[in-house]
């Protein structure tokens, strides 16, 4: 139940950081990480640790590849990696799935708000087709202008995602 509090502190903060400067600031994941790895520890001892530790890898394993072409910000791995030393495998493998669900229908609406949204939308969809029949994942060569891509702050979509993870789970 302590892990549950901890878990929506470090969101909420994440969040008001994120929003306001852009940012997740490392003492923030690596308080989170600790907080994760002390509490489990205390209740549970080598399970606590091994729970802790499962978790902070599959919080930071599958966001590291987001990571990796450019889907996500660093603080995003880390942010996950820490919530995943608090919460487990399975809820923060929910809670990434259900901010990704998020993120993308975030997306769309902003794609179709914007005056280019429909040329954008081909755009996404030629790219996914490259990605997934030309095995293409180099997004620097078709992703067109780095300044013209969309980008918004992932906690939009992490809130509700995990929210309604970790309250359901």
């Amino acid at each position: 139940m302590m892990a549950l509090w901890l878990s929506g502190l470090l969101l909420s903060i994440a969040f008001v950081t994120d929003i306001t400067k852009h940012k997740i600031p490392n003492w923030l994941t690596v308080s989170g990480t600790g907080a994760g790895v002390v509490c489990h520890a205390a209740a549970d001892g080598w399970n606590g640790l091994w729970f802790a530790g499962l978790g902070f890898l599959c919080g930071f394993v599958p966001m590291l590849a987001l990571y990796a072409i450019r889907a996500v910000a660093a603080g995003d791995v880390k942010l996950f990696a820490a919530l995943g030393s608090l919460v487990g495998a399975t809820l923060v493998l929910y809670a990434m799935a259900a901010s990704l669900l998020a993120a993308g229908c975030i997306a769309v609406v902003i794609l179709l708000w914007r005056s280019d949204g429909v040329q954008r939308l081909k755009d996404t969809a030629v790219s996914l087709l490259r990605i997934v029949i030309f095995r293409d994942l180099h997004p620097s060569e078709w992703a067109g202008d780095p300044g013209s891509r969309l980008r918004f702050p992932f906690m939009w979509a992490v809130a509700p995602g995990a929210a309604y993870t970790l309250i359901l789970g």
